[in-house]
């Protein structure tokens, strides 16, 4: 036996245990309202399926930030709604499909990662991307408070 394998077995051991940790880490910081975070996204799209953008806003706090790809930050529930009503309007997109939830956080605060998928009227997706929402407990109830996307749809080259 050479003096590699003993040393290789104890680093595969304790590889072993760290993973084990990280997983029970992990679980420990998993949101114990998970449901309830989870159903303002899905609220979220309802309220677009409808073609709602006033209810969709009503989903932010006072203060909420979206931070859309490739734009600047959008701050404050009115200048949200104004944004949704340019860019999300029912003749643009019918309805959108998030899925894949990663919902992290405690009682007050959280984190939702999710894939998107955003439809037009004739069921074609225009949009596939990922979501991080930050949200927080106001009255009881969960807001976003910030909310940040990504576009998986190529960049089009500029010559």
């Amino acid at each position: 036996m050479t003096k590699t394998k003993p040393i290789s077995y104890l680093l595969g051991v304790l590889m072993a245990f760290a993973l084990q940790c990280v997983s029970a880490f992990a679980a420990t910081i998993r949101s114990p309202d998970e449901a309830a975070v989870k159903a303002v996204t899905e609220q979220f799209a309802a309220d677009l399926a409808k073609g709602d953008l006033k209810a969709i806003s009503l989903l932010y706090t006072d203060d909420a930030k979206v931070l859309p790809p490739n734009a600047t930050a959008i701050s404050g529930r009115a200048a949200i709604l104004a944004y949704f009503e340019k860019n999300l309007r029912p003749d643009l997109v019918a309805r959108a499909k998030f899925d894949h939830y990663e919902i992290y956080g405690g009682d007050d605060a959280a984190a939702s990662i999710s894939e998107l998928k955003m439809y037009n009227g004739k069921g074609d997706i225009i949009e596939r991307g990922r979501q991080t929402i930050v949200l927080i407990k106001q009255g009881g109830e969960w807001k976003i408070h910030r909310d940040m996307w990504s576009d998986d749809t190529p960049a089009k080259v500029c010559n």
